[in-house]
């Protein structure tokens, strides 16, 4: 009864912005449209996308400006959901929202990184990031160097993390990219016990878990299909966490020396038991349809939990990764049985 009445009013909000969710159906559609304007056209007849467009004069709208717009709406979304939680509810988002932060860096570092100028498209959330989050993104847009930014991020969890990349010797984008990816992974699980009450600390640790996995056994495979890497090099790609994968296995499954092995490998262990599929397929092209698959089990499960709120905010996430693509697809003249091919395999 407890989690009943803590989460009724969080879980009512977030079915209520479950109804403008976009369908496969409605992908279609959007695919098959002429025109990136058509585009704009179509999402404003969805409250949660006009609620945004209409912040803007249609002229100003171009794709630089509609991605961005895309990526605000998941923010207000948060921000809708995080209205509606308690005090202890809220102590979850505020550590969610790391994986924002870093999404925001890593764009402030691929500007100070390649010589470019910040998009106007960036102050577009600005008011969300200064708000919500611990990081100011005027500041770090007007930086011209890594030392600038690391100067600007000096009061953030985040500044110790890429200090000790720009202390290595050529370091490049790609290495401040995957630390921030491994801090903000390894940290967010680890932190799970500390701020989650604990009708809710099984579900959520279930869903990130297996996402910390599925991660890995992608990295895995991209390290040995792609790049061929040894096992050394394998294992420094690799999170610092497990969840259902045995040490052993994730030894054997470095160590296959053929892509018969590492299929054996994986079809014994939980997720390839669990999941068939996977051991015929790519994992990292079934990496987001297992993640849904698995968050949705535990929101299905535990209908009264953080769980519903992590599985709503990872669907939101994917909407607006698959609406980019779209509005690629579309700007570049896809055919849209192609396109949706794409879509659905995102």
């Amino acid at each position: 009864m407890g989690s009943l009445l803590a989460y009724s009013g969080v879980v009512t909000k977030i079915r209520a912005m479950e109804k403008h969710l976009i369908s496969d159906e409605e992908f279609r559609e959007i695919v098959s449209l002429p025109s990136v304007q058509a585009i704009e056209a179509y999402l404003m007849k969805n409250p949660r996308y006009a609620e945004e467009f209409q912040r803007f004069p249609a002229e100003e709208i171009h794709r630089g400006v509609l991605e961005s717009i895309l990526g605000c709406t998941v923010f207000r979304d948060y921000v809708k959901i995080f209205h509606f939680c308690t005090a202890e509810q809220r102590k979850f988002l505020r550590k969610y929202v790391r994986r924002y932060e870093i999404r925001l860096l890593k764009k402030c570092l691929s500007y100070v990184c390649q010589g470019t100028t910040p998009k106007d498209s960036m102050f577009l959330y600005a008011d969300f990031f200064d708000r919500y989050t611990s990081l100011n993104p005027k500041a770090l847009a007007s930086c011209t160097s890594v030392e600038e930014l690391l100067q600007a991020l000096r009061d953030t969890e985040y500044a110790p993390v890429l200090s000790k990349i720009s202390e290595t010797p050529g370091a490049a984008l790609a290495d401040y990219e995957t630390a921030l990816d491994m801090y903000h992974l390894s940290t967010g699980f680890k932190d799970l016990g500390k701020i989650l009450p604990k009708d809710s600390v099984d579900a959520v640790t279930a869903g990130y878990g297996a996402k910390l996995d599925l991660l890995n056994l992608w990295y895995i495979h991209r390290a040995r299909a792609f790049y061929r890497m040894n096992a050394a090099e394998t294992f420094a790609l690799l999170i610092p966490v497990r969840y259902k994968l045995r040490r052993e296995e994730i030894e054997a499954l470095v160590g296959a020396d053929s892509e018969e092995e590492f299929r054996r490998v994986l079809a014994g262990t939980h997720y390839g038991r669990k999941y068939p599929d996977m051991a015929s397929e790519n994992p990292g092209n079934i990496y987001n349809t297992l993640c849904r698959r698995v968050l949705a089990e535990q929101a299905k499960k535990n209908p009264y939990s953080i769980a519903a709120v992590c599985n709503y905010l990872f669907i939101r996430e994917h909407e607006e990764y698959r609406l980019t693509s779209a509005v690629e697809c579309v700007r570049y003249g896809v055919k849209p049985d192609e396109a949706m091919e794409i879509i659905l395999s995102l």
